[in-house]
């Protein structure tokens, strides 16, 4: 009685754990798992059956539904095995196992007839259940074949895998293999000592348990189902799939967050005109934006509440495009992060701009000063800083039109406006004597009063030496330094010739000499302008440099109203 209990209890313990392994692997189902838990399950209520029977068509059937539980229950075991060692099952020996099994079952099932399996059956009581008791047939020696084939082909598997795999855990395949040899064993040895209790209930319970602790723990090795899961859990992702033709397959929560239309289109549709949202954020339809081009590349989409990354991903079969996944990624949030980042640095711009323009408008204003202070010291040269200054501005809006000097440019021009207030910079350098002396000077003195270029250079290098654009200190002190050269070489203080004189203290020579001709001083009355253009005209290829100075004489109209203006002020 006690046996007869045992062997039900055993058949609702494989399935419950049928029902259980289905409820756990319900993401993904395993075919293999789930025909093995299935077939011992047919196997041990074929065993329970056979023990109950009370008579011998129950006790034939019984057995029948055992052993087919058990020839396909070993076959897809060894498929588990061969999965769990991470090998591949070839075809035609999968083919051949799985013809060799269906012959098997069509022998058993048919053996009251042919007498192939077994013959002569008859039933006894034993221990208090049924025995189906049986002189073996040819039959028998095929099923023994193919379990020691099956049996001997898994734990062979098992063992080349534990030595020669590395992506496998060698705990598992070792438990496994303990599992096999047992079930093996308990199935032999009973057999070979003529005991009529059948263990193979126990040890598919058993290897069912283990089973289930295997796919339970298997996941964690399953790197695509675990990505999955970690898609389908996190937040600010959503799907969107298509088939090849553009017709909605479906999409989750998200999706429709960022798209409320797709509630209310059919699965296997196409988007419809009145869905303009959809049709536009996704280039439904856009003849130029083909999504077989735009594979796996980011494209913005933006809503009244949502910013959203989108990219298009081919969904394969067999290397052929069956349809397109669309992925939608929030970026709400980093939007909003970099606008804000942006914003700062645009007031943090405007700021550095604004004190940046403090600080170089005070640092002009106190060079300007400097060089108006030294101008007080010399009698001869009232508000020349200032005249010359304007009247470089009024040249080098006129230069700017002559294209064939490549040199000038509107930032070039810019820096000499700047650095021309500093081109007598060196007069502090000279004694109040000669400088602030009312008539002409000897040549001793003029000898004295020239050295003001070159201490002019010294000065204004140490004053920029520390500022950061060296362009503005490369033409204030070549300005400084050499402005009084003469293109025929005659000038000082280094006698420069042509083009060896620096553009900017070319520039530089002809509107000084401009303001010294009409302007007055303490030696001489101011002359017209038409003298002033003269001396500049007959200067030219001498003083100056031919194309600049008739580049200067072109300005005439701008310089005769500015000194027109400025002269009668003064």
């Amino acid at each position: 009685m006690v046996l007869k209990i045992t062997y039900i209890v055993l058949f609702f313990l494989s399935f419950l754990e049928f029902s259980l392994f289905y409820e756990i692997t319900s993401n993904k189902v395993n075919k293999n798992y789930l025909i093995l838990f299935f077939t011992t399950m047919v196997s041990n209520f074929g065993y329970a059956m056979l023990i109950h029977a009370g008579s011998l068509e129950a006790a034939l059937c019984g057995d029948l539904l055992s052993y087919i539980g058990s020839i396909f229950t070993i076959l897809f075991m060894l498929e588990v095995v061969v999965d769990m060692c991470g090998k591949r099952f070839l075809m035609p020996y999968r083919i051949f196992l799985l013809l060799y099994a269906v012959t098997i079952c069509i022998i058993i099932a048919t053996t009251k007839n042919s007498n192939f399996f077994f013959k002569h059956p008859y039933i006894v009581q034993e221990h208090g259940i049924t025995v189906l008791k049986a002189d073996f047939g040819p039959g028998m020696f095929f099923y023994f074949a193919y379990l020691a084939t099956i049996n001997i082909s898994a734990i062979l598997i098992v063992i080349h895998s534990i030595f020669t795999k590395k992506k496998v855990s060698k705990k598992t395949l070792q438990f496994l293999l303990c599992t096999l040899i047992i079930g093996t064993l308990f199935y032999v040895i009973p057999l070979s000592l003529g005991i009529n209790i059948n263990f193979m209930p126990f040890i598919y319970v058993s290897m069912e348990m283990f089973f289930l602790y295997v796919s339970a723990k298997i996941d964690a090795y399953d790197l695509p189902l675990n990505l999955m899961t970690v898609y389908k859990t996190r937040g600010g992702y959503g799907y969107i799939a298509f088939d090849k033709k553009k017709r909605l397959l479906g999409c989750d929560e998200f999706a429709l967050q960022v798209f409320p239309d797709l509630d209310s289109i059919s699965i296997d549709s196409l988007i419809p005109d009145s869905s303009k949202d959809i049709i536009e954020k996704l280039h439904y339809r856009d003849s130029d934006w083909n999504w077989n081009e735009k594979c796996n590349k980011d494209f913005k989409i933006t809503t009244r509440k949502k910013t959203v990354i989108g990219t298009i991903h081919p969904i394969l079969s067999h290397n052929i495009l069956i349809g397109y996944l669309i992925e939608l990624r929030d970026d709400t949030e980093q939007q909003k992060y970099i606008q804000g980042i942006n914003t700062f640095n645009k007031d943090l711009s405007h700021l550095i701009g604004e004190t940046t323009r403090q600080v170089t408008d005070m640092h002009d204003s106190i060079i300007k000063g400097m060089a108006i202070m030294v101008e007080s010291r010399d009698n001869s040269t009232g508000g020349h800083i200032l005249r010359t200054s304007d009247c470089i501005q009024i040249f080098a809006e006129e230069l700017l039109k002559h294209r064939n000097i490549p040199q000038i440019t509107s930032n070039f021009c810019k820096l000499l406006i700047k650095a021309a207030p500093m081109h007598d910079l060196g007069k502090i350098a000279i004694d109040d004597k000669i400088l602030r002396k009312p008539g002409k000077f000897t040549m001793d003195e003029y000898e004295t009063m020239k050295k003001h270029a070159e201490e002019g250079a010294v000065i204004v290098k140490k004053i920029l030496d520390k500022t950061e654009d060296k362009e503005f200190e490369r033409i204030a002190v070549n300005i400084a330094h050499y402005h009084h050269e003469k293109w025929d070489g005659s000038g000082y203080p280094d006698h420069l010739k042509g083009e060896e004189i620096p553009l900017e203290a070319r520039i530089m020579a002809l509107s000084d000499v401009f303001d010294a001709i009409v302007s007055e001083r303490c030696y001489k009355e101011p002359s017209s302008f038409d003298e002033a253009f003269e001396i500049i005209r007959n200067d030219l290829g001498k003083h100056f440099d031919p194309v600049i100075g008739q580049a200067f004489i072109d300005c005439r109209p701008q310089l005769e109203e500015y000194y027109e203006s400025v002269l009668q002020i003064e």
